[in-house]
């Protein structure tokens, strides 16, 4: 992907408005979103990435020059290092996008590949679910686990994420920025959704 960065706002309102398609990526805080981003561009540091988690704190827009889409970084949920007021000011921006943006298409929802489904993340997929928004699991930093892990990846996930939502099998795709993993298989998702 050939990736530009265009604003950085915190309304959702502020946004370009030329109502190109938009995919959001958001996921807990410490994830890999950063990285990831950097990977599928291709670029080392076009989004910022950072040692202390949960520093995206507005809505961060890269247009895709090629395919005249957007790449939309969100801030990330979680926030296990913020107050409850700076938490209680991200909470409305995230939620009034993902419902309110007439662009956006689908939300990629980072989860980190070496852990257990956690109840945070089952509680935004329960509420993206309740909410009729289409959303894919990408699992980041999967070059950390063996190769027996990462076969086991997916069904172990499922049947973990199904204690919280029962019979849900969500669409996943597997990724790590640091060997390219899963970065035909995002373009080309975003490439068939932009046709449909």
């Amino acid at each position: 992907m050939n990736l530009k960065f265009i604003s950085s706002v915190v309304h959702p309102k502020d946004g370009p408005a030329n109502g190109l398609p938009e995919f959001a990526f958001i996921g807990r805080s410490n994830v890999g979103k950063s990285s990831l981003i950097n990977m599928i561009a291709g670029r080392r540091n076009l989004a910022k990435t950072s040692s202390s988690p949960g520093k995206t704190r507005t809505i961060n827009h890269y247009l895709e020059e090629e395919m005249r889409c957007y790449i939309v970084d969100l801030p990330g949920y979680g926030y296990a290092k913020l107050s409850k007021v700076e938490k209680a000011k991200l909470e409305p921006i995230i939620n009034m996008y993902i419902l309110k943006s007439p662009a956006l298409r689908c939300t990629f929802v980072l989860i980190d590949a070496r852990h257990e489904p956690l109840s945070q993340d089952a509680e935004f997929m329960s509420w993206m679910i309740r909410n009729n928004r289409p959303f894919v699991i990408l699992f980041t930093k999967t070059d950390k686990l063996s190769n027996a892990e990462q076969r086991n990846l997916q069904p172990k996930y499922v049947k973990g994420i199904q204690r919280f939502i029962p019979r849900f099998v969500p669409e996943m795709i597997t990724t790590s920025s640091t060997t390219r993993q899963g970065r035909e298989e995002i373009e080309s998702l975003i490439k068939e959704m932009m046709l449909t």
